[in-house]
């Protein structure tokens, strides 16, 4: 969840847990001032109450985003492998990641940012510790009984982290309170944990961009325990592997190509923009309507270069021939002017409806060429109800430029990896588990930098389901 989705999550709640927190602030008083009346001598401390109704606001909106907000998809999921997310993040080299980890700690901060307005006692930094340990590993316990989370030593690091840096900030505020000016070593304390993060995103970053080749997401950030794993190698594999070709699209990751395909297809088709841009993961998202009011939605992949303009709901009954004649002249006049579709891509007609191009390639042909090539297809939707724009334009051609010939790892290498648990896989394997390997193939992915490198696929299956992984062929 990135910092859009934990807003779209927080702003349907955020009204009734003020209310009900107004609602439970009231009744305290009321409840205080009845028991002043029948003679109670007892002093109620407003500071102490409103910190500690703040308190169980808190708890409430943190139980929403990290449980209730889910459904109970998990099963017992444990993850003790500390530092995995870091390593997550780096081999996605994504935003979202990133994000995840600085919201765990800016979630927990409230907690050690209000522990010691409770009391003298509470002001030391032990209490803050061990009360911010107990909350995050009941949470964490709570996810993973419930089936709605995993159990993850990250998270419990950084929620602490987090609450931590919230008392070191109450700490500077009440020491400057308490000299009347600013308490320096204090404030310098305060200022520690953000500049640790600062320094260690920056260093990814640093070492990111030194490098040729982005990152592959098909590598783990948790290894398979192999322990006890019986695998059977059912495929011959070559000690041997002659050089791949390596290419390059500039169309992913690449925010300046969506919003000229946003801007192209608001132009074509006589579209008027609603509001900014929206994140959604990999996605951005533009919304859009027609002169006659129809909302249409333009989507940019950044992980693949690919985009959709769609409009919701509408749907065609099978074009004439002639029909289907017409919006193939004028959809490939159209991309052709724009130079989005290549030459060579061969159109058919799919569904009774969907004007379709492709262009494919072998695996060996695209390992062995040394040229530039396009791959990929695009489907269309044309609209027979009189609207200029289609009802669903889905584009995911891909200019892929050559670049070099690179040496790569022999299939037999990649079984090494295998046999070491150094891949990805859904559902971690067990003692007693059966991996047989079927197959193993040269096939291409995308890393963060667009470049498209050679992977090797291995096929088989576990315990008679079917499985499949892929391992990096440049090392």
């Amino acid at each position: 969840m990135d910092f859009q989705g934990i807003i779209s999550t927080l702003l349907p709640i955020l009204s009734k847990v003020l209310i009900i927190g107004l609602a439970g602030l009231g009744a305290l008083a009321l409840s205080y001032a009845l028991y002043r009346k029948k003679g109670g001598k007892r002093k109620l401390p407003l500071k102490k109450s409103i910190t500690v109704l703040l308190l169980i606001m808190w708890f409430g909106i943190v139980m929403v985003l990290t449980t209730f907000s889910r459904g109970q998809n998990f099963e017992g999921w444990v993850n003790l492998r500390l530092f995995s997310g870091y390593l997550s993040a780096w081999h996605q080299w994504s935003l979202s990641e990133f994000q995840l980890i600085i919201f765990n700690m800016l979630m927990f901060m409230p907690l050690g940012f209000l522990i010691p307005l409770l009391g003298m006692r509470t002001r030391r930094f032990m209490p803050v510790l061990l009360t911010s340990l107990a909350v995050t590993t009941g949470i964490e316990l709570i996810q993973m009984f419930s089936r709605r989370g995993i159990f993850e030593l990250d998270d419990i690091l950084h929620n602490t982290i987090g609450s931590i840096a919230g008392y070191l900030i109450m700490n500077a505020i009440l020491d400057s309170v308490k000299q009347r000016k600013l308490a320096f070593r204090s404030a310098g304390l305060a200022l520690c944990i953000p500049l640790a993060f600062v320094l260690l995103f920056t260093g990814a970053l640093a070492v990111y961009q030194t490098k040729e080749l982005g990152n592959l997401s098909i590598r783990p950030a948790i290894m398979q325990d192999m322990r006890g794993v019986e695998v059977e190698l059912m495929a011959g594999l070559p000690e041997e592997a002659e050089p791949a070709s390596l290419y390059v699209s500039d169309r992913l990751y690449n925010l300046g190509y969506g919003q000229e395909m946003a801007a192209l297809v608001e132009r074509s088709f006589d579209l008027q923009r609603k509001g900014g841009k929206r994140i959604d993961g990999m996605n951005r998202v533009w919304s859009f309507a027609d002169p006659d009011g129809n909302p249409y939605t333009f989507n940019y992949n950044l992980g693949d270069g690919g985009w959709q303009l769609y409009i919701q709901g509408e749907r065609n009954s099978a074009m004439s021939e002639e029909e289907t004649a017409k919006h193939k002249e004028f959809y490939e006049s159209w991309m052709r002017s724009n130079h989005i579709l290549p030459a060579d891509a061969i159109f058919s007609i799919q569904n009774g409806d969907t004007l379709r191009w492709d262009i494919s390639h072998s695996k060996a042909a695209i390992a062995e060429n040394e040229k530039d090539f396009a791959q990929g297809m695009i489907m269309l939707i044309p609209s027979s109800a009189g609207q200029k724009a289609p009802l669903d334009l889905f584009y995911a051609m891909n200019e892929n430029k050559y670049v070099r010939k690179v040496e790569i790892i022999s299939p037999a290498q990649a079984y090494e990896e295998v046999l070491q648990g150094n891949f990805n896989m859904y559902n971690d394997l067990k003692k007693g588990d059966l991996l047989r390997i079927e197959q193993v193939e040269l096939v291409y992915t995308y890393d963060s930098k667009g470049y498209y490198q050679p992977v090797y696929n291995f096929i088989g299956t576990v315990n008679g389901e079917d499985w499949e992984t892929q391992i990096p062929a440049i090392h």
